[in-house]
């Protein structure tokens, strides 16, 4: 069999649940294939007898379903099939915008809601679908100022445990909170009523005017899939021990007195734990902190700076970051929304770690 089964079947982001329960993908197969079918999961994939021939679909769990969230599983698929053997994109719901991207790229997909649209080369077919409701949106820039903005508002949104549709801070209070210009703020919401993740409320203008949090689950995943800790001021760090208590220590030592928090593994283990081993540590400094940061590390005897591969990465973030920011057994741990977008883009295990944390502590 080729490289793409193997890693369906072996690869801890794609096969592995957050615990004891069956992979979601396969889940999803099972709803959405006829009850009349044989099936059987094999190895992280379903087999389907119809007659004398099989066929063999292997999930690959993407989340809500959302582009961002497509986009990042579409590399891996591209890179190889094995033969006999059909990939399919599995989420909470597909949207149009997703259905879109795969119909494009000629990849099977299904969704909780029972939707689905599965072609293999083995000759099965299965096309379950409800009429399109298209409505244009556009999808903002992500500049600076509208990623602040966004951060806030989800950051916000997860503290308060409130549900799809539930009401914004003013622009006033996303400005002060997110360190923006009260114009930028507006422009920034502007855009997200265009793009269908917020909407107005109330009366147009007065005290009753406001606005909703329509669609959280999309505002996350599109924001995320712009945040990178491997874009921007930053210095990796090499240090000779393998536990991030240590680096932990190191940084407390050095930098403690600092503006700084700690995102990735080491933070999702200090809001949702999951993973059984972590050996880097991620973790953001103050605009500005860098250069000195980084003499006072480098200063530090068994500490030097490599250009990847290190055991230590540090990050420059604006100031709303630190201000959201919360102390878990006394680190100070990135917002989760932030740590979440981290680990999405490192894939594998931490991808996993990722979807757990969106599950337990985040919730939408």
């Amino acid at each position: 069999m080729g490289s793409f089964l193997e890693k369906i079947r072996y690869s801890p982001g794609i096969v592995k649940t957050m615990d004891t329960r069956e992979n979601p993908g396969l889940t999803v197969l099972r709803q959405v294939i006829p009850s009349t079918m044989r099936t059987e999961a094999v190895g992280g994939s379903l087999s389907i007898i119809a007659g004398e021939h099989e066929h063999i679909l292997a999930p690959v769990w993407v989340g809500e379903g959302y582009p961002s969230d497509v986009q990042r599983a579409l590399p891996g698929i591209r890179s190889g099939t094995a033969d006999g053997v059909t990939p399919v994109v599995t989420g909470r719901r597909i949207s149009i915008g997703s259905r879109q991207l795969l119909d494009d790229e000629d990849v099977s997909w299904a969704d909780s809601a029972g939707f689905a649209s599965i072609h293999t080369a083995s000759g099965f077919l299965l096309s379950r679908l409800e009429p399109a409701k298209r409505r244009a949106e556009r999808r903002p820039r992500w500049s600076a100022s509208v990623a602040a903005a966004a951060e806030v508002i989800l950051e916000t949104h997860r503290r308060e445990g409130a549900g799809a549709n539930a009401r914004l801070a003013s622009i006033a209070e996303i400005a002060d909170a997110a360190r923006l210009s009260y114009s930028s703020t507006a422009k920034a919401l502007t855009d997200f009523d265009e793009a269908g993740y917020t909407e107005k409320v109330g009366a147009s203008r007065g005290p009753t005017a406001g606005r909703a949090l329509r669609d959280p689950g999309a505002l996350l995943s599109d924001w995320a899939a712009r945040q990178s800790m491997n874009a921007g001021d930053r210095v990796q760090l090499h240090v000779p021990w393998r536990e991030p208590q240590r680096s932990l220590e190191l940084l407390n030592d050095v930098i403690g007195d600092s503006e700084w928090a700690v995102s990735g593994a080491v933070a999702a283990e200090q809001i949702a734990p999951f993973l059984t081993q972590t050996v880097d540590l991620r973790a953001y400094i103050a605009q500005g902190e860098l250069h000195e940061i980084r003499r006072m590390l480098t200063a530090v005897p068994d500490v030097r700076e490599v250009r990847s591969g290190g055991r230590i990465m540090l990050k420059t973030a604006e100031p709303h970051l630190f201000a959201l920011a919360e102390r878990s057994g006394g680190v100070p741990v990135a917002p989760a929304v932030r740590v979440y977008a981290d680990l999405v883009h490192r894939g594998g295990r931490l991808e996993e770690a990722a979807e757990h944390l969106r599950e337990v502590a985040i919730g939408f």
